[in-house]
């Protein structure tokens, strides 16, 4: 074939091929390219470096990963999954010499075993498992959403003492049902806390309505994960055999990278949603200048203030993973009345200092603050309110910085909060709060937007109590209420 005349008439340097009509790709990877061939067909045309294992990679992908992978989930997906992978290997090889414990503890390989000492054992392990499980769902159940990060390390920590119980078992014949039961007590909570978690997990991972597509893989990565975990115990069970000091040092390494690997991964996330500790160091980095901008307010695009404000890349990996660490005041979001004032004067004080859409009742000498959420109130109150409650818990702290957004104001107010005498409640530093938080507070909110932070739905756990109190018009809706001698209430001794 001879290569094109140039202009005048020599060789001139080869054409470059034409466009191709149409590219294909599978998910974000191109599988090939179309042209049109001498016949008027279609010629596909491979890139080079898409065929080599392209098959094979493709096939597993289908199996173990959503579809649509990488587009279709989280950025943290790869990373979390992988650490996960990790530790449910090294679970899977401990329950494994778990399980040959506990066999030996129900009388296995025992002369003087009988079958019914071992299925009453069975049945106590079962049956302490079972109530074990309503209760933690009936106490916990609605904390699992809210601190997801914090229950599935809790679940993992439980999982390896419930595992060193079975493995104990065999050493104290006499207390091994005892221990049994306990270790399936702890089983039970890890199997709710940890199935909840998952669930949560995924809905964060999921990024194109594909939950139930994410928790399917997730299971298959795990039947994967685990029976390879069952094939390497096939192997490591025969050669541990008579040799328990050699066992505990497998167990302790196993236990070791299994906590080591669940930590690694709870830090590989970057939950976009807003719960009650990553609000706190929100608001103490927009506060404190924790923010990478400094925390200072900034003009918006409609002309707003906004509050620079850290975002989920900087908050998460800061979250502590130990519930209620790093407060200073216990926080009771959506409080019954009962709980936040003791008399008629103080009811009205609350209304003095609150808003319309919430009340707020700090007492720092008991480290308790508490929101009355108002029945009918905009759906992002408990945000706000939260935020501001969690704002009287910044004041509590250090000296705030003097590039602090309203430091001018909030400064003075920290003084008079030192100065409150025990017993008493702030009225006035509440009311001055509320009164500055009618302007910061909207600019927090833009700012947690601008941020990537999700302020149309939270994870802060508010409480069912609402409040109906009275309008403007006086007199609250509904009919009247016989009032009941015993829960009158009663003047504050404060």
């Amino acid at each position: 074939m001879k290569r094109p005349e140039g202009p005048g008439g020599g060789l001139g340097p080869p054409q470059d091929p034409p466009p191709p009509l149409c590219r294909e790709l599978w998910g974000s990877r191109e599988a090939a390219r179309y042209r049109e061939d001498s016949r008027g067909g279609l010629q596909r045309l491979v890139p080079p470096g898409a065929c080599s294992h392209s098959c094979l990679r493709r096939a597993a992908a289908r199996v173990l990963l959503p579809q649509g992978y990488p587009e279709s989930v989280s950025p943290d997906y790869l990373q979390y999954q992988c650490w996960d992978a990790l530790q449910a290997l090294c679970s899977t090889l401990t329950g494994a010499l778990a399980t040959r414990a506990v066999l030996q503890a129900v009388g296995v390989g025992d002369s003087a075993a009988t079958v019914t000492g071992a299925t009453l054992t069975w049945v106590l392990r079962d049956g302490v498992g079972m109530v074990t499980r309503i209760t933690f769902a009936w106490l916990q159940g609605t904390r699992l959403d809210c601190e997801a990060k914090q229950w599935r390390l809790a679940a993992d920590v439980l999982n390896d003492a419930a595992l060193v119980l079975e493995l104990l078992a065999p050493a104290w014949p006499r207390a091994g049902p005892a221990l049994l039961a306990l270790a399936a007590a702890a089983k039970c909570i890890v199997g709710v806390a940890g199935g909840a978690t998952r669930a949560a997990l995924a809905v964060h991972q999921a990024r194109r309505d594909n939950v139930a597509d994410v928790a399917a893989k997730d299971g298959s990565q795990e039947t994967l994960v685990n029976g390879a975990g069952l094939l390497l115990a096939l192997v490591l069970l025969p050669l541990l055999e008579g040799r328990p000091w050699v066992t505990w040092g497998v167990v302790t390494l196993l236990l070791a990278t299994h906590l080591g690997a669940n930590l690694r991964a709870l830090g590989a996330l970057r939950l976009p949603t807003l719960n009650r500790p990553r609000l706190r160091l929100a608001l103490g980095g927009a506060l404190r200048g924790g923010a990478r901008q400094g925390g200072v307010r900034q003009p918006h695009p409609t002309g707003d203030a906004v509050i620079v404000v850290p975002g989920p890349d900087e908050v998460n990996p800061r979250e502590p993973l130990l519930p209620g660490f790093s407060t200073r005041l216990t926080l009771h979001l959506g409080a019954p009345l009962h709980r936040l004032v003791h008399s008629e004067a103080e009811f009205r004080k609350a209304l003095e200092c609150g808003t319309e859409d919430y009340i707020i009742v700090l007492r720092p000498s008991r480290g308790w603050v508490g929101v009355g959420l108002r029945r009918g109130a905009p759906p992002d109150a408990p945000l706000r309110a939260c935020a501001q409650a969690l704002l009287l818990e910044e004041l509590l702290g250090p000296d705030l910085p003097p590039g602090a957004p309203g430091g001018a104001a909030l400064r003075p107010l920290q003084q008079r909060l030192r100065r409150c005498p025990p017993g008493t409640v702030p009225w006035g530093v509440v009311a001055e709060s509320s009164r500055l938080w009618r302007t910061l507070g909207p600019a927090f909110l833009r700012g947690l937007a601008a941020a990537g932070w999700e302020t149309g739905r939270h994870l802060l756990a508010p409480d069912e109590w609402q409040l109906d109190w009275a309008g403007p018009e006086g007199g609250a809706p509904g009919d009247e209420p016989r009032p009941s001698p015993h829960n009158r209430l009663r003047p504050s001794a404060d």
